[in-house]
């Protein structure tokens, strides 16, 4: 059976979609780079915003226009708020909600019967029963589909009730992977040639596992610290780290030049008041606090976050408030979105809902100092020496990653493609900063 892809949404979702592509692999099927060569579509769906549900029906029905013999199955948050109101959408043959994800190739199989390999490809036994079990059993294998840099989800699900948020809702509570797995996970990219391993989950700040040795809780610093150790992984880079719960022994592992000098602090809004509404555990005080011990302990570090604009009851005072602080904190790149309301979170009952006009203007605000902020720090970089992951060849130019996160645009003859190579930065570019490949 051949399947196509599509992830909708964060990191997370993307790491699934490419355990996903393992596994259909591993039993048999062909992962295909397009809807209308597949047989069977699955959509790894996002709900976090109202556009985001949208958009997971559009992909839905637009594959059935592009094929009318696909199948279609749907997962991820969106077929988890609703799983119901999404087997209805036209083109979805198939609901597997996020607490049943692991297994959804037995799912398919099971709902399609005709899809179950029955004989033995051309370079493996095609197996009856779905892939191998655990997550172990499936060794990495680089596939043509995704990004150079590779996921590696450590934990899944929330305990946290952000006022706005669906996601603990749609994942659950927090989990966490044993840090021995992880390890493992992480040891058999590196074996497949990856230059760059993500560690990302809904909260990975919040992860939690026991010790099988000594009983102890290990934390997300204990993880980190065993990758690095236990792996030869050239570089580390981690996802969203929640404010409150930054483990300042994190900063330790900083002097190891792998891990890659980029820390994504949520930040939501720069107004206390409207934090405090968020129900988010922070002022704006004692986030700046830590971006400071950050900057002093990481020099050249980029520190990139998440804004809402137009939460219900921001007061022009609080945005002014929010978009000062912004710009005071010069972050590397600014995620700014306007509020979504999502039905049954506690911020869809809250009065005073900011009219759509007022939003869209305060949107424009935020993502003018956003811009300058994202300009400034590439602008910081001009005249250094750094290195970089180089990704993908578009048009004449190879575009790739510094590790403290700067869109780097050069040219060069040879193929540069899942290469780290030294670049000196000398210029702005369209999207990033201009680099001169330094190859020997």
């Amino acid at each position: 059976m051949r399947v196509f892809l599509t992830n909708l949404g964060c990191k997370l979702n993307q790491a699934e979609v490419e355990t996903l592509a393992r596994q259909f692999h591993a039993a048999g099927h062909r992962v295909v780079g397009s809807v209308e060569d597949a047989d069977l579509h699955v959509i790894n769906s996002c709900t976090v915003t109202h556009m985001a549900a949208r958009g997971s029906r559009k992909v839905a029905r637009r594959g059935a226009r592009h094929n009318p013999h696909l199948k279609t199955v749907v997962t991820g948050c969106y077929a988890s708020e609703d799983p119901k109101k999404v087997a209805t959408v036209v083109g979805v043959d198939l609901v597997v909600p996020n607490d049943r994800k692991e297994r959804l190739v037995e799912e398919v199989h099971a709902a399609f019967p005709e899809t179950r390999p029955r004989s033995r490809s051309e370079d493996r036994d095609s197996s009856a029963e779905g892939p191998p079990k655990g997550a172990l059993a499936i060794p990495y294998v680089p596939l043509d589909f995704g990004h150079t840099r590779a996921l590696v989800k450590v934990e899944d699900g929330c305990n946290m009730r952000c006022s706005f948020c669906i996601i603990p809702f749609t994942r659950g509570r927090q989990t966490s992977r044993p840090v021995a797995e992880c390890v493992a996970e992480v040891d058999s990219m590196v074996r497949a040639g990856v230059q760059e391993v993500v560690v990302t989950g809904v909260q990975i700040s919040s992860y939690r596992s026991r010790d099988p040795e000594s009983g102890g809780e290990q934390r997300l610093y204990d993880l980190v610290a065993a990758l690095l150790q236990q792996t030869s992984v050239p570089r580390l880079r981690l996802t969203s780290i929640a404010p409150w719960q930054f483990d300042r022994r994190l900063l330790e592992l900083w002097r190891d030049p792998r891990l890659c000098r980029h820390i994504h602090l949520s930040l939501q809004s720069g107004s206390s008041a409207t934090l405090q509404r968020m129900r988010r555990p922070y002022t704006a005080d004692r986030y700046a606090t830590l971006v400071e011990a950050i900057r002093e302990a990481m020099p050249g570090a980029a520190i990139t976050t998440d804004i809402i604009v137009g939460f219900p009851g921001e007061t022009e005072e609080e945005f002014a408030a929010s978009l000062a602080f912004a710009e005071a904190m010069e972050f590397a790149k600014i995620h700014a979105f306007p509020y979504s309301t999502r039905q049954g979170t506690m911020a869809a009952e809250m009065p005073h809902p900011v009219a759509p006009a007022v939003k869209r203007e305060r949107m424009a605000r935020m993502l003018a100092v956003a811009d300058a902020s994202e300009r400034q720090f590439w602008q910081d970089q001009l005249g250094r020496t750094e290195t970089v992951l180089w990704e993908r060849r578009r048009g004449d130019l190879w575009h790739g990653l510094t590790d403290n996160y700067v869109r780097v645009l050069g040219h060069a003859d040879e193929d540069l493609h899942n290469r780290l190579t030294p670049a000196r930065l000398i210029g702005l570019g369209p999207g990033g900063v201009v680099g001169l490949p330094l190859v020997a």
